[in-house]
């Protein structure tokens, strides 16, 4: 299994902003559905820093290549792109997963 980790730095106001776009249009769903993605989520510094990031599992490394290379994932491109200026935005970095646990429900 992979894990995605994509880190955005931009102003408290904005990332609210970004945040809101990504439920508005549904994008962690979209690459969701549209590739093999086995999850994702989107978090927000607790510290109010504005510090964003997306997280995503994968079955293998093709799986997110496969979201990388989907023509839909540039559908929200220009309006990311402009909540974007003036932000640091980190290279997005592929880590294979060593092991995990997790709490039984």
């Amino acid at each position: 299994m992979f894990r995605s980790v994509l880190t955005l730095r931009t102003t408290p106001e904005k990332a609210e902003r970004i945040l809101e776009l990504y439920r508005r249009e549904l994008i962690l769903q979209e690459s969701l559905d549209l590739t093999r993605q086995l999850s994702s989520d989107i978090a927000l510094a607790a510290d109010g820093s504005g510090e964003i990031i997306v997280s995503a599992e994968w079955p293998d490394e093709q799986g997110y290549q496969e979201w990388l290379d989907h023509p839909q994932r540039s559908r929200t491109a220009p309006e990311l792109q402009k909540l974007l200026e003036g932000a640091e935005i980190g290279v997005g970095r592929l880590f294979r997963v060593d092991h995990r646990v997790e709490r039984a429900s």
